[in-house]
């Protein structure tokens, strides 16, 4: 009878592996995603909230043709800075170039 609780811990132990799942996802992200290349990383709260703002960004659109120049690079600037990122870094003034693009009119 010493061989039953055995045998009861290696069905329960076997059971219990069966029942392990191990999900694997696949992400496809955009091949503009502009906060990743910000150096955000997918998941994390300060990619949440960069891609929040550059959506909202994105969604007020092109700037008007008579728009100023300058006004196009302070307002890019400021949406860098909302996103989070420092002045002076990298990061920075790759963000910057890319919302200047993203503002000129089309």
């Amino acid at each position: 009878m010493r061989l039953a609780p055995i045998a009861i811990a290696i069905l329960a132990g076997a059971l219990a592996a069966a029942c392990t799942v191990h999900e694997t996802r696949t992400v496809v992200a955009p091949a503009d995603d502009s906060c990743a290349a910000y150096g955000y990383v997918r998941g994390t709260e300060g990619y949440r909230i960069c891609a929040e703002r550059e959506a909202a960004a994105r969604s007020r659109g092109r700037m008007a043709a008579g728009y100023a120049e300058a006004r196009v690079a302070a307002d890019a600037q400021e949406a860098c800075l909302s996103y989070g990122l420092a002045r002076g870094t990298d990061r920075y003034d790759r963000c910057v170039n890319r919302e200047i693009n993203y503002r000129r009119p089309g």
